[in-house]
């Protein structure tokens, strides 16, 4: 598969090492990367498995170059619009099938959506903002009390959730298969994986649940709060928020809260003039000026009366400290935006619950192209060691001949969830699927493609 990737910043270069990477290959990945930044470039050349090209990208000779005439995906992740937008039509009209760009500007969000595409020729496959993806992704962490990652699937009927096992689990101490039994006959949830002292894998029915275990839950939806209830994470309704950083993450987040109806939306941010423009744009926010490292700011603003502090500067340290401070006076919860994604897994000394990378949501939508299935979701961390994928079952594929547990599925994959008829339902052995059924696939990335291709294509397709 070939691919041109264009923008070598932070997006870009994540995307293009999971690209890259032998796990996340479903088949020979030949990746070229264009960025007008020579610096830039000669940083990554040798660091990327990808042929590094100087220039702009939305230059037809400079596309050339990058191999675009032989491309099957343009991945378009400048932090320019304009540049996206032009690789976009000149991919097109080169023959390029699938496209993915980047897009910041509300206006050019706005006319995206319209029918046909509003520049004329083929539209792009996808269109996203990073920093808006992050917004929603800590939008459903604050709603998930006690969830330090959540990934929704299945059209929006599907959760998956992580969340850290505690003494006041109703489940600490108990074998999978005494929970399950306890959920007969119809289950509202599966431990779909276990990470305990740094290894992660799928856990089979006689694994007890111990106090510390990292565990991933495949969760419908509906049942998502009672769910977590039972971890003891208690729903608290009305919570007040703190936001520490008035980016555009910032600013995306706080339009969501205020429309969630959260009792408190307070957001702190330190240049003048933006606070200013915040304060104009964000009605029902309460905009307040300081420096959130700044120890003695934040116990000034009683950052202990907050249910939760989100910092979401670009600065990683600047998060992570004020994340402790407001900790430390008292707030319940703590969230972080982190750039630098090798912090995520060296943070278990600090207090900070959640961390989150405005990177990440968009690699995995990159993934599902290249992956060909509807959805994807890693598990979060720097190992990246399962992902979740939603795949239709075909008219005559294996996956329908038999009972799940007769299919013989790999030790470390697992079927946690499917959709039929627009109703989920948790996946157990004596689960029996149906042609056209939606699943939720958990496996090691560099099974993913194998498994599709073996258990769920049809076998007339294959043949």
């Amino acid at each position: 598969m070939n691919i041109v990737v264009i923008g070598a910043g932070e997006v870009g270069s994540y995307i293009t090492r999971l690209l890259t990477d032998p796990k996340h290959q479903t088949q020979s990945m030949n990746v070229s990367v264009i960025d007008p930044d020579s610096d830039r470039i000669k940083e990554l050349d040798g660091v990327l498995d990808a042929t590094m090209v100087r220039g702009n990208g939305s230059h037809p000779s400079v596309l050339k170059m990058a191999g675009i005439e032989e491309a099957d995906l343009l991945v378009a992740v400048s932090s320019n619009d304009e540049v996206n937008l032009i690789a976009n039509l000149c991919a097109r009209n080169m023959g390029v099938e699938k496209s993915i760009i980047r897009i910041e500007a509300s206006e050019i969000k706005r006319a995206s959506k319209s029918d046909p595409w509003f520049l004329g020729g083929e539209p792009p496959n996808l269109i996203f903002d990073p920093d808006e993806d992050t917004a929603r992704e800590i939008a459903e962490l604050l709603d998930s009390w006690g969830a330090d990652e959540i990934a929704t699937l299945g059209g929006g009927q599907v959760v998956v959730i992580g969340v850290t096992v505690t003494t006041e689990a109703d489940f600490c101490g108990k074998t999978l298969s005494q929970i399950g039994a306890e959920y007969e006959p119809d289950w509202s949830f599966l431990v779909a994986a276990l990470r305990r002292e740094g290894e992660a894998k799928i856990p089979r029915s006689e694994e007890t649940l111990q106090v510390g275990d990292h565990i991933w839950l495949v969760i419908k939806k509906s049942e998502k709060s009672r769910v977590l209830e039972t971890f003891g994470f208690k729903r608290k309704k009305n919570k007040r928020i703190l936001l520490l950083g008035g980016g555009r993450t910032g600013e995306f987040l706080a339009k969501r809260l205020v429309k969630m109806k959260f009792r408190e939306v307070t957001l702190v941010e330190a240049d003048p003039d933006r606070a200013e423009q915040l304060a104009e744009k964000l009605d029902g926010v309460d905009i307040r000026r300081g420096d959130i490292t700044d120890a003695q700011f934040i116990s000034e603003i009683d950052a202990g009366k907050y249910d939760a502090a989100v910092a979401l500067t670009g600065k990683d340290e600047a998060n992570v400290l004020s994340c402790m401070y407001a900790k430390s006076l008292g707030t319940d919860r703590s969230i972080a935006i982190l750039h630098k994604l090798k912090l995520m897994d060296v943070l278990d000394f600090a207090d900070v619950d959640s961390t989150l990378s405005p990177v990440t949501a968009s690699a995995n939508r990159v993934l599902s192209y290249v992956h060909d299935v509807k959805d994807v979701a890693t598990f979060l961390g720097v190992d990246q060691d399962f992902e979740v994928v939603e795949l239709k079952v075909g008219d005559d594929s294996k996956a329908i001949e038999h009972k799940v547990r007769d299919l013989k599925l790999p030790r470390d994959v697992l079927i946690g969830a499917l959709i039929r008829n627009e109703e989920p339902s948790i996946v157990r052995g004596s689960s029996q699927l149906q042609a056209e059924d939606t699943v939720l696939l958990i496996a090691p990335p560099e099974q993913v493609d194998t498994i599709r291709k073996e258990y769920f294509v049809s076998k007339s397709f294959q043949d």
